[in-house]
Order: structure tokens, then sequence, then C-alpha cells
């Protein structure tokens, strides 16, 4: 960890994460404006100016991953050394003279000592070279003396820059430094993309020499994948269009899979924080949720679909990385796409995870439907339809429906959602084709108002239908007591089949209905008969109404007079006493054996009296 501070900001580094704290001191500009026109200074503003800083790693790291560089994090490359830190960097060691190793912890050959100084031998000696060398030359046959000359030190021995020099006497041999290709004396970078194999890239991948010995390989256009494996790119279709997706004909299909923006690929945490999760751990987790960790393909086409996450997860073959569709300096160094990790070595190493599931297809069965969605059934007459053993049946209900009105509404009952109904249906091996069933006989096999599953069908019940009533006889069957059930004298050979309006019973032969009850015609005709008698009565009350009317009319200028009618053989006769205030009329025929009584016995015998009130 490092800090460092300056007037406005305070950074701190923590290996490979940087912390920007600022303290914005502000600065005042001053806007002098002409004091003719204003008489006091307001041009003034505070101005506050925050640097930017991009992450980076420390020195002495190098990588994404800001690794430590060989030698330590307290002495990169041995302290005699510069290491190539930094995020773009690699980690080498650049040893100064006379050091050599991976961390500059070695001498170089012609070189001894703790300080690794250089050896004074002449070309015809060898030094005692190395960390534990005395530098004491060891001169050849014939020849003595305390030295050799060190050709390397001249102009690196005639060798390329950047090659290794040795001397073995007066022989010097170059060596051309990693990731170059040479006799030492010239050398030239190694283009791993032009050897026979494409760098070792997919077929269908582009190779691009990064440095010396070095490459990325990148999927084609068309192609997806990590460069060393590209499969073709397939278009997300949804599985709805083959074959309804496996729904039913008469059902809705909803790719779950197809409309999920992700493609099935979803991040996952530990409950304990970001980054606990090392590869063990990451695999059940994405079991846990019904999935398996993905694949970097599978990453890829999630990230092309729009999954954008700056947190890195393990993925299928312990490899880490993660998704980016825009670029953004603080994440992946505004790279867009994958950015990779790579395979790790160390499994105990701990990220978060990617996990993958694949989701299914929903079925839903279209309005006027009922079932699971992979299998749908339509209303009563639609299921008559699609049963090919039912067709007898359904012939005749059609042809019903084309001779009569009644024909017509029965075939409606059948479709009409809004009302549950149960049906009982012979089959054709109980209807044969050249049976022919009346019209009642038809309409006593529909029950309307509710759907009857079979197990409802208790013995002794009475089912009702606009032709009579049906009657339900249960006989006991330990083996399957449901079945065991007869509609008056028809045994159910099938039962519980479901239509959106209601349900259907299979029987093994057709009802025959009862034929219409005589005293309920003889009714209604008994009711048509008084209904023309009572209009005829109504008639001649009113005409009688009219005629009284008309009467009283007539004489109501003269006094009140009594009259009274009388048969044309009686005498007329004074009125009796006790009708002085009222109007006889005739109500009584007399018999014959009262005609020769006397007149004033027949007289008060025919004679009704009607008391009229006068004001």
């Amino acid at each position: 960890m490092k800090w460092f501070h300056n007037s406005s900001c305070l950074l701190v580094f923590f290996s490979f994460q940087l912390l920007i704290v600022c303290f914005c001191p502000q600065e005042v500009q001053k806007c002098d404006l002409p004091s003719m026109f204003i008489t006091k200074d307001s041009g003034c503003r505070p101005v506050c100016t925050v640097n930017i800083w991009q992450p980076k790693c420390c020195h002495g790291y190098y990588g994404r991953d800001c690794l430590v560089c060989p030698g330590g994090v307290h002495s990169p490359c041995s302290n005699r050394g510069k290491c190539d830190d930094g995020h773009l960097g690699n980690g080498t060691c650049t040893c100064e003279k006379g050091f050599g190793g991976v961390a500059c912890e070695l001498c170089s050959e012609g070189f001894y000592g703790p300080t690794c100084k250089a050896c004074s031998c002449s070309e015809h000696g060898s030094c005692d070279d190395g960390r534990r060398g005395t530098g004491v030359c060891f001169c050849e046959a014939g020849w003595s003396g305390d030295r050799l000359m060190d050709v390397c030190q001249v102009w690196n021995g005639g060798c390329a820059k950047g090659a290794k020099c040795s001397q073995k006497g007066e022989q010097v041999s170059c060596t051309c430094p990693k990731g170059h290709t040479g006799d030492g004396f010239t050398c030239q970078p190694v283009d791993p993309c032009v050897t026979g194999d494409n760098g070792g890239c997919h077929e269908h991948a582009t190779c691009t020499m990064t440095a010396p010995g070095k490459k990325r390989c990148t999927c084609k256009d068309r192609y997806i994948g990590d460069g060393l494996a590209c499969e073709l790119k397939q278009l997300s279709i949804s599985r709805c269009l083959q074959d309804n997706g496996k729904c039913h004909l008469d059902a809705t299909c909803t790719d779950l899979h197809f409309e999920d923006a992700t493609l099935g690929v979803f991040h996952l945490r530990s409950s304990r924080g970001q980054y606990k999760l090392n590869y063990t751990a990451a695999q059940q987790a994405c079991s846990a949720e019904g999935g398996s960790m993905a694949t970097y393909t599978q990453l890829s086409y999630a990230q092309q679909a729009g999954m954008n996450l700056c947190a890195a997860g393990w993925l299928d073959q312990a490899r880490v990385a993660y998704p980016t569709t825009y670029a953004n300096p603080n994440c992946g160094f505004g790279h867009i796409g994958i950015v990779d990790y790579g395979t790790r070595k160390n499994l105990s190493e701990t990220w978060d995870t990617f996990c993958y599931r694949m989701k299914e297809v929903k079925c839903e069965c279209k309005p006027g439907y009922v079932g699971d969605g992979f299998g749908c059934t339509g209303n009563l007459l639609q299921v008559l339809r699609s049963t090919p053993t039912f067709s007898n049946f359904l012939t005749q209900i059609l042809n019903y429906s084309r001779v009569s009105d009644s024909g017509k509404q029965f075939v409606k009952r059948l479709s009409n959602l809004t009302i549950q109904s149960t049906l009982f249906v012979p089959d054709n091996s109980g209807l044969p084709d050249n049976q022919t069933l009346s019209h009642r006989d038809l309409e006593f096999h529909l029950s309307e108002g509710q759907a009857l599953p079979v197990v409802q069908l208790k013995n002794g019940s009475r089912i009702r239908t606009r032709v009579g009533s049906l009657t339900v006889l249960g006989v006991a069957d330990l083996l399957d007591p449901s079945s065991s059930r007869y509609i008056n004298d028809r045994f159910i050979t099938s039962s519980d089949i479901q239509a959106s309006n209601g349900i259907i019973h299979v029987l093994q032969g057709p009802l025959k209905a009862p034929p219409p009850r005589p005293e309920v015609s003889d009714m209604r005709a008994a009711h048509k008969a008084g209904m023309g008698v009572g209009v005829v009565v109504l008639v001649v009350l009113v005409a009688a109404v009219v005629f009284v009317g008309y009467r009283f009319y007539r004489h109501k200028a003269k006094p009140f007079q009594f009259h009274y009618f009388k048969e044309e053989d009686a005498e007329e006769e004074a009125p009796a006493a006790n009708c002085s205030r009222n109007i006889c009329n005739p109500v009584y025929e007399a018999s014959p054996e009262e005609s020769n009584t006397s007149a004033a016995t027949v007289s008060n015998r025919h004679v009704t009296c009607y008391m009229l009130v006068t004001r």
C-alpha cells in the first residue's frame, strides 16, 4: 500500500485497486467589468479543479491482476534491475549489467562475487565467475598470466542489441533473447501468427502478434468464442416458431429463454460478500439454483444480448472473466467484450460466478379452452368434432340443427361457454349410423346448469333435462367404484371427458326420451279454450254496459218511472207495493205447471227488483 498526496487529492493504492480522495480547494477567478456599467465588482466565481486519475498497478506489480514482480514486493528484481510492471507489463526483470536470473539474483556469465563484478581474464583464460566465484582466471594450456580480456564488454562482443554475448577462450557466441530468432548477431522478433497452424488460434479466428513471441486470438465476424475455439454465431430464435414449441395447437406458446435478456446466464455472489467463492463453491452455488457454470461462449452470447457487469466470476473449465457492453475506463481498461483473466491454476482463488440455466417454454390454452397447454380441450361441440368415435351422434345433431330452430338452439347450447353442462354421448359402437334418434331423444342427452363428474352421480339421483329426468343407478364395484354407473338403462363406458363448458360421459347406447305427457297437452288446450271464452264474455259485458249507458242517457230528462217486463199472455198489473222505488227485470222463466196460476202470483215470481237511489 502506498500513499501520495498533493494540494488537491489524496491517493491510496491497494495492490491493484486505486482509491482517490479529493479535497478540492476553491480558486476565485476574477472577472473585472467596466465600472461605467456596473458599480460593484460582481463578476467573480469559484472554480474547482479535480484531477482525474486512472487506476494502475503500484510499482513492483504487473499485469491485469497486478501480480508481484519477481523478487518480492520489497525488492522487485532483487533491486538489481527494472521490472516490466504496470497493467500492461509482463513482469520480466531487465537486470543491471552483470546480473542475471529471473529476479536478477544471479551473476551473468563473466561476472563474479556478491556484487557481480566483471572478470578480467583474457581470451585465453576462463574466470571463476558466479555469486560465489572468486574472479580468478584459469589460463588455457600454453598460456600463463593473471587475467583474460573480456570481449563481450566491448560492443556486446559484436552480438545484436539485446542478444546475450558469451566468451569461451577466444570464441564468442551470441544468443538472441526470448521471443526473437536469429544467430545472435542479427535477431528478429518471432511472430507466432506466421506458423502454419495460425499461431495456435482457431481456423475461424484472427491471430495478431502483441509482442515478440506473443499473440492474441480473436474470432472472426459471424463467429463467437475465445479465439482458441470459435463456433458459428447462432441467432437467438424462439422455439415457439417451430411446432408451436411442442404446445397444443390451441395453446399460446411463450419461450421464456428467448425472452430472457441474458439468454439464461446469471451472476451469483456469495452471501458473505463479493469475491468469496472458490471454484468448488461456485459449482455448488450454480447447482443449487438449478443450473451449471456458464461457459465462455454462453457468457459471450449474454454479452452480445446486453449483459454488462464489472465483477469477475468463475466460468466452466476454471476460467475467470466478466462481460462489458460499453467502454468504461474503470472497468476492463475500456475494453468492450469479454474481459478474460484466463484459466486459473489456483482453484482456491475466490471470485463471484456466472451460471447458466435453460428456461422452459410456457404453454397456456387459449380463451375458450381448458388444459395444461400441452393438451387443450374446447367446448362440448368441439370435443364431439375432434373425437372420431362420436361421429354418428354428431351427424344426427348437425342434421337436427339444419331442419329446425330448436336444433340450432341445441347446437348453440353445446357451444355456450357461460353455462356448464353434462352431455351423455353414445359412441359409434352403441349408435350405428343406420339408427336415427328423434329430436327429443337428442335433447334428452344434455343436462344444463352443472358439469357432473362421475363421482357426483349418486345412486338414485335424478338429472333434469329439457324433455325429462334421467335416473342414476350405481352398482357396487370394489375394483372401480367410480365407473359402475347406469344412466337410465345405459351403462357408462367412459367418463369425465373434459370440455371448456362441461363434461362428457360415454354411454353404451343412446337414451330414449319419454313421450310428452297427455295431461299436459290437454291442459294447454283447455287453457287456450278458456282464454277464448273469456274474451267472448268480456265483449258481451262491454256491449251490455254500453247499452245500459245509452238507455240511461236517453231517459235521463224524464221523471223516474218504473218499468217491468212480462210475458205476452200476462195482463198488466199494478206494481207491487214494495217496488215503488225499484226497477224490475225478469230473470226466471216459468214452467208449464206454473202458467195457470193467477197473474199476481206470476208477477211476483217473474219480477226481480233493483233499487234506484235518487238524488
